[in-house]
């Protein structure tokens, strides 16, 4: 036997060479996988040779060299006949393998490799100890050739080292694509523990949403070995994971000179299909700048350190892990809005899951040095939220919590400017700097849409006082919006009012988000004051809109608006009221600090006290321009009237039609003035302003050309009602007048005038007025002020008789129309008065004193139609007192008058009433002796003739008479009386005729009936004047 043995091992190994490849090709050959090999040696306890498998013109594998050291095993032993590898190395091999649809394929070694991962190794069994050695490989992907290089020990199956890399190559597809990527792969197993390093790199790469330039991975792992044969990989794992890149990208959205590092130091238990993980976390991203869609950032940092994390892998994959949670970014913008100085913290974000379930809560602190929307923009801000994140079918996010900035500004109307006015610096001002709080605002978004709400109302506080408050409707919610749609809501906005902050309630039942910014309906009153304007009012209706940082305010209706007073130093004007209406533009308009409003007036009133006028009715077009340069203002006229607002009043409302500006604060207008009511049309002169808002200085000039009176048509009375009562149709002639109103800042305005008469014919109560000349300076307008001694001059005036020569001299001030001198020829003398002063309130009673000079009565009452009754050759002087009351009339106290010469006196008995004549004695009857008085009166001839004049109530003029003459009838009278009658006294009961020659010592106290007198005298003036008697109403 032991000889068969001998020769069978002398005949294996005489032949050696050709067993062992058949050995080899056969074992191949059986699993359906073609080789060759190459035998260049071969012991009993050994093999040396070259081993090419696969197709021979395109092998899958070859080896240069391959040593093989093994032990034989007898038919006697164990385990029977055969070989047991303890050994094997392998110089220079190359395999080719390809990788594509995620599938990697060995080529025809694919059916030995499946026999060796078909299962786990038997436990009885030792693998051999295998070395690589200048291994290569050649990976064919769907992106390219893929060379690998390396060296590689693997004992009993365990890999104990392993050092391979990628050399720089291309990779592309369609649009993936990596242009010199290289890696290199370094481990080393100790024991049960594998310490790992991975390096890759890649110049440029892009695909499957990634993308980076010159990017740098490196992976360091101390992690347990896997037991293959229990398949669980339990134990300590520590992973630490760098990348850097000069560009790395998820998405549209790329980091530059990007960092981020990920730390796990923990356990794991299990094997792939049940495994778990449960360990300390750190995470670090840095990034230069951060740009993406609606996204950028600056230095921005996150770090998550001391987190614990727990992933667990049964039925589902469950993870969860608490952390806290540090952001930070030198600056960034997302969804227009913009941030500087931004900070996120969270000492305990609770983050979880369960497959593509994700839930994230926990409290957050935010700061920030500057947030900006648009032009909004808050300052040193904090936050303080509670957040909680929900993905599972749908996402939602909740965020509730407290907002606050110490410093907030959204500059509407610019920076001030060194020429702003001071309201509009103030409201700059307010825009520009205030403290905002919103102590609770709960923000939930996700798939289901976004919404926001007030929970309780958010204050605006500006620096310059007043408190802006936002709140939410009851019943409604602040903002709104579907997914993938912008939104809108319901606000409600109040102000108190502030030195830049006008007081203020606004209504938003609507407003929404727009592409270009959002739109607000409003309703809502506001009171400010704004330059010269206090006290402006506001209601109105409308729609704000901000479209690419212009802000527009369009209204469908008037707004109504109201102003206390115009400030323009010593000229205010006040009670402005109308209605500011919208034109073809929109009213307001606002962007990047330049503003504009636009709009018709209608139904404008205003009082200017220093013109002592009213303005009413006014209607036209305004714009007015804003910007750092100042304002400027542009209004046309298209109607006005101006009304006299003093009393009494100076002229009828007049009509106005023109332009006034603003610009460089500098005003300037003109208005072109018309008459109204029978007036109508009638030109009557032009009003020009200039006013200098810089110095305060300005003034009005008033120009009125000759304006003509005719007959049937313009009549002084239809300008102005102080002439009414004494220039009365017809009056023809001209006038015209020239006026100014001068300011100051630091002075009282003035005025002045002059109105010229070059000749005016008209009628008065008292008769027909003939060539009234003269010219009249006015000193002031406001009140009327002439200067002293002024003068006009009549040419004639019919009041009974014909008088001529009228001089006035006269003065009008604050008190009245001062009378200083005033003659008339009349009755072959003079009639003047003494000074006495008219008030000009048509209410106020006044006194004065005629003076008669050698005037003669008898021509003075035959021009007036009572030669009738009255047959006077009197030339008297005397003084006459009179009082002229509004309420009671004309009144004559103390007056007298006395004869300069003889004369004759017949005054016929009605006109004389109430006669007391003294005389007669006891028994005589006191009717006999009025009655003789009576006949002494009709014909008397006086040498000497007095009397005192007196008013009485009821219209009725006392005349106390002193005369002595003699009775003198046209026809000789004697009084002829019987013993009888003598002794009977019968002849007292008769009238008894006053001899002829009979002399008269005469007191006679009698009433004349004045109104009637006086009333005769204007019906006698009138038919002279061919106007009709006047007919009670």
């Amino acid at each position: 036997m032991v000889l068969v043995v001998a020769l069978l091992l002398a005949a294996l190994y005489l032949n050696r060479r050709a067993a062992a490849r058949e050995v080899l090709v056969g074992w191949l050959d059986r699993r359906g996988v073609q080789a060759e090999v190459e035998v260049e040696r071969i012991e009993l306890d050994g093999f040396v040779g070259r081993i090419r498998i696969g197709d021979p013109k395109n092998p899958d594998v070859t080896v240069e060299r391959v040593e093989v050291d093994y032990a034989v095993a007898w038919p006697w032993s164990k385990t029977g006949l055969g070989v047991t590898p303890s050994r094997v190395r392998l110089v220079r091999p190359v395999m080719r393998a390809s990788w594509k649809d995620g599938k990697l394929a060995f080529g025809s070694l694919d059916p030995v490799i499946k026999s060796f991962t078909g299962g786990p190794p038997r436990p009885d069994a030792r693998a051999p100890l295998v070395i690589l050695e200048d291994g290569r490989a050649l990976l064919e992907t769907d992106y390219g050739a893929v060379r690998i290089l390396g060296d590689a020990r693997v004992d009993d199956g365990k890999l104990m080292r392993l050092k391979a890399a990628v050399p720089a190559t291309v990779l592309q597809s369609g649009e993936v694509q990596a242009q010199g990527f290289a890696a290199a792969i370094d481990l080393t197993t100790t024991g049960d523990r594998v310490k790992l390093k991975l390096r890759g790199e890649a110049e440029r790469f892009v695909g499957a949403g990634l993308s980076g330039r010159r990017a740098l991975l490196s992976l360091d792992g101390d992690l347990p070995y896997p037991d293959l044969k229990t398949r669980r990989g339990d134990g300590r794992a520590r992973l630490h994971a760098r990348l850097t890149g000069e560009v790395l990208g998820l998405g549209a959205t790329q980091a530059r000179d990007a960092e981020i590092q990920a730390r796990f130091d923990g356990r794991t238990a299990g094997w792939i299909e049940d495994f778990q993980l449960d360990g300390e976390t750190g995470l670090a991203l840095a990034a230069a700048a951060v740009d993406g869609p609606g996204l950028k950032a600056t230095q921005a940092r996150v770090r998550a350190e001391g987190g614990r994390l727990e992933v667990k892998r049964a039925d589902a994959l469950g993870w969860g892990l608490e952390t806290p949670l540090v952001l930070t970014a030198e600056a960034g913008a997302a969804g227009g809005v913009e941030a500087r100085g931004l900070s996120i913290r969270s000492g305990a974000l609770t983050l979880g899951g369960r497959d593509a379930a994700f839930e994230a809560t926990g409290p957050v602190k935010a700061g920030f040095d500057r947030i900006g929307w648009g032009d909004l923009t808050l300052r040193r801000g904090t936050a303080d939220l509670s957040l909680d994140v929900v993905k599972d079918e749908a996402v939602r996010i909740v965020a509730q919590g407290a907002i606050r900035s110490a410093d907030g500004a959204w500059p509407l109307f610019g920076p001030v400017g060194p020429d702003d006015i001071a309201e509009l610096a103030e409201m700059k001002r307010a825009l520009g700097g205030f403290a905002l709080n919103a102590p609770a605002v709960r923000l939930v978004t996700g798939s289901a849409g976004t919404e926001a709400s007030v929970l309780r109302p958010v204050t605006a506080k500006p620096a310059n006082g007043g408190v802006l408050t936002l709140s939410q409707p009851a019943g409604q919610t602040a903002y709104a919006a579907e997914p993938g749609r912008l939104g809108g809501g319901a606000l409600r906005l109040t102000a108190t009012r502030g030195r830049g902050l006008p007081e203020m309630a606004v209504d938003v039942p609507q407003w929404r988000l727009t592409d270009a910014g959002f739109e607000a309906q409003l309703d809502g009153r506001a009171r400010l004051d704004f330059d010269v304007a206090r006290g402006i009012d506001a209601r109105t209706r409308g729609l704000l809109a901000l479209a690419d940082g212009r802000i527009t305010y369009t209204t469908p209706e008037c707004v109504d608006l109201t102003v206390e007073r115009l400030e323009l130093d010593e000229n205010d004007v006040h009670e402005v009221a109308g209605a500011l209406c919208p034109t073809d533009a929109p009213l307001l308009s606002a962007k990047e600090g330049v503003w504009r409003v636009v709009g018709g007036f209608d139904r404008l009133s205003a009082q200017a006290p220093f013109l002592g006028m009213r303005f009413e009715g006014a209607a036209g077009r305004v714009t007015v321009d804003g910007a750092s340069s100042g304002v400027g203002l542009t209004a046309t006229v298209t109607q006005a009237r101006a009304v006299d607002a003093l009393t009494p009043k100076r002229f009828e409302p007049l009509a106005a039609v023109g332009q006034v500006r603003l610009a460089e604060e500098v005003w300037r207008g003109g208005f072109d003035l018309e008459g109204t009511g029978k007036a109508a049309g009638a030109a009557l002169g032009r009003l020009t302003l200039i006013h200098d808002g810089r110095s305060g200085a300005g003034g009005l000039q008033i120009s009125v050309p000759p304006v003509t009176f005719v007959e049937g048509g313009l009549q002084p009375a239809m300008l102005t009602p102080l002439v009414a009562d004494l220039v009365q149709s017809p009056a023809t002639g001209s006038v015209a007048f020239e006026g100014r109103f001068d300011w100051t800042k630091t002075a009282e305005p003035t005025s002045s005038g002059r109105l010229s008469v070059p000749g005016l014919d008209f009628v008065s109560p008292a008769g027909a007025v003939k060539g009234v000349k003269g010219d009249i300076v006015f000193t002031s307008l406001t009140p009327l002020i002439t200067a002293p001694d002024q003068k006009l001059t009549v040419d004639s005036l019919a009041v009974g008789t014909e008088a001529t020569d009228l001089d006035l001299t006269f003065a009008v001030d604050a008190a009245g129309i001062k009378i200083s001198a005033g003659s008339v020829q009349a009755g072959g003398g003079v009639v003047s008065v003494e000074p006495f002063v008219v008030p000009l309130d048509a209410a106020q009673p006044y006194d004065g004193v005629v003076v008669l000079d050698r005037v003669q009565l008898g021509d003075v009452v035959a021009d007036t139609g009572f030669d009738d009754k009255v047959v006077l050759d009197a030339v008297v002087s005397g003084r006459l007192p009179f009082t002229m009351d509004p309420k009671t009339g004309l009144t004559i106290r103390n007056g007298t008058l006395a004869a300069v010469q003889p004369g004759r006196l017949s005054i016929k008995r009605e006109v004389l009433t109430d006669v007391d004549a003294g005389g007669g004695g006891a028994d005589v009857p006191p009717n006999m002796v009025e009655d003789l008085a009576y006949q002494a009166m009709e014909n008397l001839a006086f040498d000497v003739l007095s009397a005192d004049v007196n008013s009485l109530d009821g219209g009725r003029l006392s005349v106390l008479f002193r005369i002595r003459g003699r009775h003198a009838p046209p026809q000789r009278q004697e009084l002829r009386l019987t013993l009888a009658e003598l002794i009977s006294r019968e002849f007292l009961k008769r009238e008894l005729p006053l001899p002829s020659g009979t002399q008269i010592d005469l007191t006679l106290d009698t009433t004349l009936n004045a109104n009637q007198l006086f009333s005769d005298l204007l019906a006698v003036n009138r038919a002279r004047q061919g106007q009709q008697e006047e007919t009670a109403p």
